[in-house]
């Protein structure tokens, strides 16, 4: 299971350095290896685990929005072959699409396991507002990409609070850790991912795709791993 983490990590180096070199046809395939690869992480945490009731219905939710992931990674990479404007920008809506329903399936799994604590409720709108800052400082998206994304980043600020309530509600231990930290690192992949995207102005580091393509591996996998620590 841990070897198959690695190698999920050492095809996404591989991917940011064939994407480096412009050889995007080995970059789908790497990507998409290891997008399998996390994916695969997750059904072997569930064989090697004997989980019944909420703990089997979360495993089988955390896999649901691993495979949409992965669905997700090959649209975006087709994204990135595709020269055609109107074509790119219903790409780069389908893959956001399938990840926005992967961050629903955490979200709701997080939610089902524990009672959500009601004080959290403010914390809902912190990304939210982030993002609505950002697109009126330096972004360049669209008034329909804005509303898009904005909701996205609600849906993300769900799965943290939502892991921050796990971490309360059952204390700080490999489980509530995992889901933490990994909520933690898709954020900032999807952040980063956004800048390069519409903020052409920032002039990010050629580095950028290794962190975004890292951080988002290390998160599926975080969340795959989860399943074994419940």
């Amino acid at each position: 299971m841990y070897i198959l983490v690695a190698v999920c990590i050492a095809l996404g180096v591989f991917k940011s350095y064939s994407r480096g070199k412009g050889n995007f046809d080995i970059e789908l395939i790497a990507k998409t290896c290891g997008s399998l690869c996390f994916v695969a992480v997750g059904v072997l945490a569930f064989y090697l685990s004997e989980h019944s009731g909420k703990e089997k219905s979360y495993s089988l939710a955390v896999i649901l929005g691993l495979i949409l992931g992965l669905v997700g990674d090959i649209f975006l990479c087709l994204y990135d072959v595709n020269s055609h404007p109107k074509r790119k920008n219903l790409i780069q809506t389908v893959g956001v699409a399938f990840f926005f329903l992967g961050h629903l399936c955490y979200m709701f799994n997080f939610l089902t396991l524990e009672p959500f604590k009601l004080y959290l409720i403010p914390t809902l709108i912190i990304l939210p507002i982030v993002y609505i800052i950002l697109a009126c400082k330096v972004l360049t998206s669209s008034k329909a990409q804005n509303v898009m994304l904005a909701i996205y980043y609600f849906a993300l600020n769900l799965i943290l609070t939502s892991s921050i309530n796990l971490m309360i509600t059952r204390g700080v231990n490999a489980f509530t850790l995992l889901n933490l930290i990994g909520c933690a690192l898709f954020i900032s992949s999807d952040t980063v991912l956004g800048l390069s995207w519409f903020a052409p102005s920032l002039k990010l580091p050629k580095s950028h795709d290794y962190y975004i393509i890292l951080s988002y591996y290390a998160a599926q996998c975080l969340f795959a791993l989860s399943i074994f620590f419940i």
